[in-house]
């Protein structure tokens, strides 16, 4: 089993408010949401997809069984609390469950109904979540299942230490998850449920038994050759960082980059990398700890996640280019940055709105500053979050109006990042912002606290950096440099040896060379005269082959002007459906009839239909094709807006990733359209559905061959009425869907079982004119 201090630090800080409120997030903000081997999204995109992979080709055995519980949990803890990621953690849950059943493997039955449970609370369900894990708990135990008593108790100590205001139950169940491996003599998972207490009482601020606890915990690893200890390592370092203990923090943060290395497990090297950069960036090594937040920006990136600690790091990263006078670049680097990875949480909003102050207080316009400033603000106090992050919006606030001289504003902000539980607060954060208050205070007069606050100023930045310490950090470095170049020099005496080697064997074929060569000049005489022929035929051939190298470009260059003109087309046809649409919303501000302004809201929808595929072409590289399980997301998620109904119904979506022309995909789109329109309308009547009894709509397109497709769009509604016929109705819906179905050359059967199903085998290589 996997441990899990970081089955929220990987994503906790992009979720809701948890009971620890400041003292958990202050431990978030330090730790960068990371580590993987203790961290319930243990994968990231490159495994996904290897996952996906062996999926396909994977027997109903318990290997495939792995994969889809692998699968289920990434889909649970990515960043934010998309429906769409919880619908499709579910979608492989549910087949884990109807694998397991049919296996009869007891422990993944109850790892399974675990995850399940999980994946309800994340959705908001959280009313029975603790009833539901305690009947879970208590089947284990009436079965015996200790494996899978441990497995629910973990995820239940997990999701309480997240939402509920008991930290004794949670340090219990960690308990309980340790005897129980004791018992089992799997020590690695023993000690793993060990640390969890550990990190609970880190998240509580008890710093020294925290400490404590993970130095026993690490003893206990190294007992049995656990190579792993860089996860344990991170949370030494980062405790050291918040004692103001810098030489521990740096210590043992180059300890956790070098065990990374050493097993090569860098599914957190991200995480890592900017732990360490803060340290450095704190002890005033700044070249260095630019070097490491490029680092962690770059692997941060390659996950193509949004999260916090992609944007805190993208911010530094701005930071420095403000600093070598390039605000501009800084801004467009930034911008860039949030339109290729969107925010999908209210506190990753805050970040992008802090680091967007930055730019534009750099470039002198103070009044966007302001205003992105109180956004950052705004957005960390919507969360209910008083963490690191939040606190320093406050200080930043301060030194903004400080320099603005609005010394009251300055005043009132600093006072209230200083005195929100100022004990958790790291000491390079206390001195700053005593030494914004001295200045503060000296500008309005007020120069006893002006004092007191500078002498408190001196005493946090004596305790950071003293000459001690100072020669601590030189030489930690010094060692770390000093292992790196053994390792190198290591190599290279082993690439020496390979070259000595190979030497004496060139020795031995250089003689049998030399004799060769002897029969070599007979032959080169006869070879010389038919060069001399090819050479002349070799020019006519250069010729001919520079005459057809430059038509090639003239077509290559003749072709990229045409994919420029195919993208400019597919954006003007965008641009006019959308003017459509605006006029169709014109349009219906002067309607009152109810019956009308239906006809013209489905109108609007089936435009936007069409509109998207065009923005995926002019967006794409693609020019001719669509990317279908992104084009239906959107269009569902656009119909469940424009119903205004996303509280009582539900979607699952089922859709394989398949790219289709777009000539195919027009029809086909409006046909989902016209299908989920007709569900919407009719299939869920009020008060029979609503959010706490809501309906589902089921969005299938799968492979039924090599040259057919299906697509099924389900729902469990109320059904047809008693005596409808679909093939008789004159209803402009369901006859654009057969009329559309005929013109791809698709056979549609509409299905009346638990509500009503359209289902469409066609052919993805239908040519339509």
């Amino acid at each position: 089993m996997l441990s899990g201090t970081c089955e929220f630090l990987c994503r906790r800080l992009d979720k809701r408010r948890t009971f620890y409120g400041f003292r958990l997030l202050v431990m978030l903000f330090a730790l960068g949401m990371h580590s993987p081997e203790v961290c319930a999204q243990n994968i990231n995109r490159q495994q996904v997809n290897s996952l996906l992979a062996e999926l396909e080709t994977s027997r109903p055995d318990d290997k495939r069984l792995s994969i889809l519980l692998e699968l289920g949990k990434f889909h649970i803890y990515k960043p934010g609390e998309s429906k769409v990621d919880l619908d499709s953690s579910r979608m492989y849950l549910v087949q884990a469950k109807k694998l397991s059943d049919s296996l009869q493997l007891v422990t993944r039955q109850h790892e399974t109904q675990t995850l399940l449970i999980v994946a309800d609370l994340e959705g908001g369900k959280t009313a029975t979540g603790q009833s539901r894990f305690a009947a879970l708990i208590a089947d284990c135990q009436r079965s015996g299942d200790q494996e899978g008593e441990a497995i629910a108790r973990y995820r239940f100590g997990i999701w309480l230490r997240n939402y509920a205001p008991d930290s004794a139950r949670v340090l219990t169940n960690f308990r309980q998850v340790a005897a129980i491996y004791r018992t089992l003599h799997r020590p690695i998972d023993e000690i793993n449920a060990l640390k969890e207490v550990a990190v609970t009482h880190l998240y509580e601020g008890k710093l020294v038994l925290a400490e404590s606890e993970l130095l026993d915990v690490l003893s206990r690893y190294k007992a049995i050759n656990y190579p792993k200890l860089h996860y344990t390592y991170n949370l030494l370092s980062m405790i050291g960082r918040q004692k103001g203990n810098l030489n521990e923090g740096l210590r043992y943060g180059l300890l956790c980059i070098e065990s990374m290395k050493r097993t090569a497990d860098t599914v957190s090297a991200a995480a890592f990398y900017g732990d360490l950069a803060q340290i450095y960036d704190i002890a005033g090594n700044h070249p260095k700890a630019i070097e490491w937040y490029e680092k962690s920006f770059a692997a941060w990136r390659q996950e193509r996640l949004p999260n916090f600690a992609l944007y805190h790091t993208a911010g530094i990263i701005a930071k420095e280019l403000i600093t070598q006078q390039k605000p501009e670049e800084a801004l467009r680097f930034f911008q860039n940055l949030v339109k290729e990875i969107p925010t999908n949480t209210i506190i990753q909003k805050g970040c992008v709105a802090q680091n967007l102050a930055y730019c534009y207080n750099a470039q002198k316009k103070y009044g966007l500053a302001e205003r992105y400033y109180q956004e950052a603000l705004y957005w960390y106090e919507q969360n209910k979050l008083d963490f690191e992050g939040s606190l320093r919006i406050r200080q930043e606030l301060g030194t903004f109006y400080v320099k603005q001289k609005r010394y009251k504003e300055a005043g009132y902000y600093l006072t209230k990042a200083l005195t929100i539980l100022p004990e958790k607060n790291a000491l390079s954060t206390l001195r700053d912002i005593h030494f914004m208050l001295f200045k503060v205070d000296s500008a309005q007069g007020n120069y006893l606290s002006a004092i007191s606050h500078f002498d408190l100023y001196k005493t946090f930045n004596d305790s950071l950096f003293n000459e001690s310490r100072s020669k601590q950090l030189t030489q930690l470095q010094f060692q770390y440099d000093t292992r790196a170049k053994e390792q190198n020099i290591a190599l290279l005496t082993q690439q020496s040896e390979l070259q000595q080697s190979a030497l004496e064997r060139a020795e031995t074929t250089r003689n049998a060379m030399l004799i060769g060569a002897v029969l070599l000049v007979g032959l080169l005489g006869v070879s010389y005269n038919r060069y001399r022929l090819k050479q002349r035929s070799n020019q006519l051939l250069e010729t001919k082959q520079l005459e057809i190298n430059q038509k090639n470009q003239s077509l290559q260059e003749m072709l990229t002007e045409k994919e420029w003109m195919l993208k400019e087309i597919h954006h003007r046809v965008k641009n006019n459906l959308q003017i459509i649409t605006s006029l169709l919303n014109a349009q219906a501000d002067y309607l009152h009839d109810t019956t009308a302004l239906a006809a013209i809201r489905e109108s609007q929808n089936r435009v936007q239909a069409m509109a998207l595929i065009h923005q995926k072409l002019y967006q794409s590289d693609h020019l001719s094709t669509v990317d279908m399980a992104e084009y239906i997301n959107e269009v569902v998620n656009y119909l469940l807006e424009s119903f205004n109904c996303q509280l009582s119904i539900q979607t699952v979506l089922n859709v394989v990733p398949l790219q289709i022309d777009v000539n195919l995909a027009i029809p086909l789109g409006l046909i989902i359209n016209e299908a989920i329109t007709n569900s919407l309308k009719y299939a869920f009547p009020q008060p029979m559905y609503s959010a706490e009894n809501p309906g589902v709509i089921y969005i299938t397109l799968r492979s039924e061959g090599e040259h057919i497709c299906q697509l099924l769009i389900q729902d469990n509604g109320v059904g047809l009425p008693a005596g409808f016929d679909p093939n008789e109705t004159s209803t402009l819906g369901l006859t654009m869907i057969q009329g559309l179905s005929r013109q791809i050359g698709g056979k549609l059967h509409i299905e009346r079982e638990s509500g009503v199903g359209i289902r469409l085998n066609f052919s993805p290589n239908q040519k339509i004119e």
